[in-house]
């Protein structure tokens, strides 16, 4: 089995062979080239949720990918887009976060590292999205890009548990890998329903309490 090679928590370094470059956290944006909407990059938003769930939504420019230009081709690019390493090994990454949803969309997102213009954010383009939301079964993992990938992804991340934190981004090419990610532990105070049982067993123990008191005050007057 092959094992995650150690790594720090996913930070703005940008390990993509294109690109070697080391930025200081939050001093720099994307370099000059990769600056503004490049259409020929698939940008990869992975969000940690609170309750330690993922998500991991990827867009296509159909207009301007020459590898990915209709949603035939989105779904075929994205079988085998990513694989994700564990301690446990490495696999395809659908078969741990399943088959993703297809959506569209016209607008650029405002959050990503791209440094998108007005004009830019203004124009109405061809998006192709695919969605995926699982829960990981190690917490701990490394997204890797296959050998032979034609593709060139732009990486960021997002953590719900640090609201309007910089986002954290790396650029990855055929045989990269993220640095070490890490999903939240899923805690139980982020399960509504477990906050409905808790609430269901301490009302049946004042119950319980309330009857037995009574029960004695009974037996008292006799």
């Amino acid at each position: 089995m092959e094992h995650v090679r150690p790594g720090a928590a996913l930070g703005p370094e940008v390990n993509g062979r294109a690109l070697r470059l080391v930025l200081a956290w939050g001093a720099l944006a994307l370099p000059m080239s990769l600056s503004g909407h490049n259409g020929e990059v698939l940008v990869a938003r992975l969000t940690l949720r609170a309750d330690g769930s993922c998500a991991m939504r990827v867009t296509a420019d159909l207009d301007a990918n020459y590898l990915i230009r209709d949603q035939a081709r989105m779904t075929e690019a994205m079988a085998d887009l990513f694989l994700l390493s564990t301690d446990s090994g490495t696999a395809p990454f659908a078969r741990e976060a399943g088959e993703p949803a297809f959506t569209v969309s016209t607008k650029l997102e405002t959050d990503s590292p791209f440094q998108h213009t007005p004009e830019e954010l203004a124009k109405t383009y061809r998006l192709q999205n695919a969605e995926w939301e699982w829960t990981p079964a190690d917490r701990n993992f490394v997204i890797r890009m296959p050998e032979a990938s034609p593709h060139t992804v732009l990486l960021w991340m997002l953590d719900e548990r640090k609201p309007g934190e910089k986002a954290r981004w790396t650029m990855m090419v055929a045989g990269d890998e993220s640095p070490l990610i890490s999903a939240h532990e899923a805690t139980a105070g982020t399960d509504r329903r477990n906050g409905w049982t808790y609430a269901a067993l301490t009302l049946v123990t004042l119950l319980g309490g309330w009857l037995a008191v009574r029960r004695l005050a009974g037996r008292s007057a006799r």
